[in-house]
């Protein structure tokens, strides 16, 4: 038997053996990314963060193309020979000329993305900043084989973004210095286009020697003097792109790009662990995590020790069983209108360990009486998740995990979750009997597959 120490060793030596091997995956993804668009005859840049593409992509690839070529995209990205093995799991239209895409490649029970944000001409708020004429018309080959724009188009770019952002550090610095030492003249051009007269060399200085304290306190007046500027645009753009962003806003509250997803299943089925894994694997396909016990808790934490054997437990009367499960809708809709929604509308991944159907399933563990029908009636009113997944493992497994119920107990808790996932619209059943890999596996699957679904009828509305 190897000691713990060889044993953890060999963890550790797999798991960097697993990471290396989703990095060469993500620059293959990326290589056929650039080589579907110079099949396609489309003029593009890479805009800013390559300098190590592509050995090391370390975050979104934001590009560049002409605008006739950007309502092509989503046909050109969604065909199989683009990425080959990847598919498109979420498009975010984040501004009124740029669509961020995301896609994803699954290697067993892992994911790995390739994180496309193109832009047609960069706008920030609908104004406009840089023409995507302007931008290609610069564009050369990088050492790597794809192209990127001129050094002072990219330091204009650059810096435009991490002062909008409001986050300036010192390797966003390090990249500037480099870009103004290329092009020394050309940065100082972009500077007198973007900051007023008194503020061109007080930036290129604090610049050239990686300041990142001038940027920090000057933060605010840097942010107006660029929002002072002269438009780039006639007034009737400006009006036209103003309506644009309207209307982008409310594509995204009534289309929300988070995704909700529900675990079902009995104790000892191996929730938690699929929970921490899909959060870990799909937290690249969106700007945030959240994840509830149950039900919303009103906004609370959900708090308190849990309990170590809830169906020992002796039931609570029907009228203030009637109560706990008026408080339940009481919950959902209140914190469904006030957390879960808004996070969806913001691009959050949403996870629930267990919901409100368990009642339906174990109503001892909720200390509900025998036969208690008011649960059932009330589902409907209940707001679903996008995505149930119903944890299956044999019963003689459940009581070797957890040992709180009995075999016959077990039984009767694998054969209703089952029955509950056959009952609900989007459920896939998890055989989580077999190995952590495998159970792993299925469950990664079951979230790309549908996300996939969704991402298809997005790209219907764009086509």
């Amino acid at each position: 038997m190897k000691s713990a120490k060889a044993a953890g060793l060999d963890q550790a030596g797999n798991v960097s053996t697993r990471t290396g091997r989703l990095d060469a995956v993500r620059k293959q993804m990326f290589v056929d990314f650039c080589a579907a668009l110079e099949s396609h005859d489309i003029p593009y840049v890479i805009l800013a963060g390559h300098r190590d593409y592509p050995e090391r992509i370390a975050s979104d690839i934001d590009f560049m193309v002409g605008e006739r070529d950007f309502a092509r995209l989503p046909a050109i990205l969604n065909a199989p020979e683009c990425v080959g093995g990847a598919q498109i799991v979420q498009i975010l239209e984040h501004e009124i000329s740029a669509r961020y895409f995301v896609l994803a490649r699954q290697e067993g029970g892992r994911m790995a993305y390739l994180h496309p944000d193109s832009a047609a001409s960069y706008r920030f708020d609908a104004r406009l900043w840089l023409r995507s004429e302007a931008v290609l018309a610069t564009r050369r080959r990088s050492p790597g084989g794809f192209w990127v724009p001129a050094a002072a188009v990219e330091f204009e770019y650059y810096l435009f973004k991490r002062v909008e952002k409001e986050c300036v550090e010192v390797r966003h610095l390090e990249q500037l210095r480099n870009l103004l030492n290329e092009d020394a003249s050309g940065c100082r051009e972009s500077l007198r286009r973007m900051f007023a007269a008194e503020l061109v060399q007080e930036v290129a200085s604090a610049i050239a020697r990686t300041d990142v304290d001038w940027f920090r306190t000057r933060r605010d007046a840097l942010a107006r003097s660029l929002r002072a500027g002269v438009p780039r645009e006639s007034m009737p753009c400006r009006m036209r792109s103003r309506v644009q962003e309207c209307l982008r806003i409310f594509r995204r509250v009534t289309n929300p790009t988070g995704f909700i997803v529900a675990i079902l299943g009995p104790d000892g089925s191996g929730k938690t662990t699929v929970i921490e894994h899909l959060e870990k694997e799909f937290a690249c396909a969106f700007r945030g995590v959240r994840r509830f016990h149950l039900r919303p808790h009103f906004g609370r934490s959900s708090g308190g020790a849990p309990v170590s054997d809830p169906h020992a437990q002796e039931p609570r009367g029907r009228f203030a069983s009637c109560l706990k499960i008026g408080m339940f809708v009481a919950d959902y809709w209140s914190g469904w209108l006030r957390q879960v929604m808004p996070s969806k509308i913001r691009s959050t991944l949403i996870v629930f360990d267990r919901y409100y159907h368990d009642l339906l399933v174990d109503q001892r563990r909720y200390r509900l009486p025998v036969r208690f029908a008011l649960p059932r009636w009330i589902s409907p009113l209940i707001p679903q998740p996008d995505l149930w997944l119903v944890l299956d493992a044999p019963a003689e497994s459940l009581v070797a995990r957890k040992g709180e119920i009995s075999l016959e107990s077990a039984r009767s808790l694998t054969t209703a979750y089952t029955a509950l996932a056959h009952r609900l619209p989007n459920a896939v059943i998890i055989d989580s009997g077999t190995s952590v890999d495998q159970t792993l596996q299925a469950a990664v699957r079951a979230v790309r597959e549908r996300l996939g679904i969704r991402a298809q009828s997005t790209l219907r509305r764009l086509l």
